[in-house]
């Protein structure tokens, strides 16, 4: 995606991912007029952000908003499911006691911590 806006007086690029573009949007337009100039997308990117400027009442720091959100909402169904998935791999030995196996716990460990920045981020948002 590349969009183009006036952030003040200066007029910006921003360029990536939409995800990517709109946190940036989020990041340089603190307490400023943002006014959109123009934006190259794929299709499906284009439908969803008119969609979120039709939502949002033409107002593209709260489109962004609202779409970083949804995002980082999904991310974090998607880790806890992984995290679920990885959990019922658990198994019990002949003595009773239960383990992951090999490898589990590590992978466990890092979701965890990729749960915890993507809070963060949105504690901050």
């Amino acid at each position: 995606m590349e969009l183009w806006v006036k952030i003040g007086d200066e007029k910006v690029k921003l360029q990536g991912s939409m995800v990517k573009v709109l946190e940036e949007l989020l990041e340089r337009a603190k307490d400023k007029e943002v006014q959109l100039l123009s934006f190259h997308a794929g299709q499906k990117e284009r439908r969803r952000l008119k969609r979120e400027l039709r939502a949002a009442g033409k107002n593209l720091v709260e489109a962004a908003k609202n779409f970083v959100r949804w995002y980082y909402f999904s991310e974090l169904r998607k880790l806890r499911r992984q995290i679920k998935e990885l959990k019922r791999q658990e198994r019990v030995n002949s003595k009773g006691i239960t383990y992951l196996p090999k490898g589990v716990e590590e992978r466990i460990a890092q979701l965890k911590e990729q749960l915890s920045a993507i809070e963060n981020k949105l504690k901050n948002l």
